[in-house]
């Protein structure tokens, strides 16, 4: 696919509605309003406004009519992504992590990938990315180990899994940092920005 054409996914952030801390219900709630963001997401892309399943609760996004999905949320923002190539969609709070879980997650040359990033930026840069393609590709959690970030571009990082590339675009809104990717050459965003202005991209510290 040339640069002239390149593939659109839709994306919808919407802040998240209040709920308790922690437990289901939190999490009930969020599910809830991740689906108006994918209700929001489809409708600007044209595509199906309804059966967007999943193989079971929680699971595995279904394509439906050939459009593929994904949600996401954290305390501040639930979003999500429809595309008619697979796509994966995160977001997470920027958090300071213990060495040791960085260490597990980041190998040395990822490390010293995103060094000049704070320890948060960092971290949640890499996880988020490291989610969204693993979410693209349906492999789940379970393949962190073998998604390895390979270069940084500004708000882009490259990663592999399993010997295929994948870009993935990073914006940030105060402490919530979202990443994007979709299974495509040349790829086009278009976020909901006229409702969400997102902080301009910046290397430094928002601690």
């Amino acid at each position: 696919m040339s640069p002239e054409n390149p593939t659109i996914a839709h994306i919808c952030i919407l802040p998240s509605p209040a709920a308790p801390p922690k437990g289901r219900e939190r999490v009930i709630i969020q599910r809830i309003a991740s689906r108006q963001a994918l209700a929001a997401a489809a409708e600007a892309a044209g595509a199906p406004s309804d059966n967007w399943e999943q193989e079971e609760e929680g699971g595995r996004p279904l394509p439906n009519a050939g459009w593929h999905w994904s949600v996401t949320h954290d305390a501040h923002f639930v979003g999500a992504i429809v595309a008619q190539v697979p796509v994966g969609i995160d977001t997470e709070q920027l958090t300071l992590r213990r060495r040791s879980l960085v260490e597990r997650v980041l190998d040395e040359n990822e490390q010293n990938l995103l060094a000049g990033n704070d320890g948060a930026l960092a971290f949640t840069r890499a996880w988020c990315a490291k989610e969204s393609v693993l979410k693209a590709t349906g492999i789940g959690i379970g393949g962190l180990s073998r998604c390895k970030i390979r270069d940084r571009d500004g708000s882009e990082l490259s990663l592999c899994l399993d010997g295929k590339d994948w870009r993935v675009f990073q914006r940030r809104k105060g402490k919530s940092l979202f990443a994007v990717t979709m299974d495509a050459p040349t790829v086009l965003y278009h976020w909901n920005d006229a409702d969400l202005a997102f902080d301009p991209w910046s290397e430094q510290s928002t601690q």
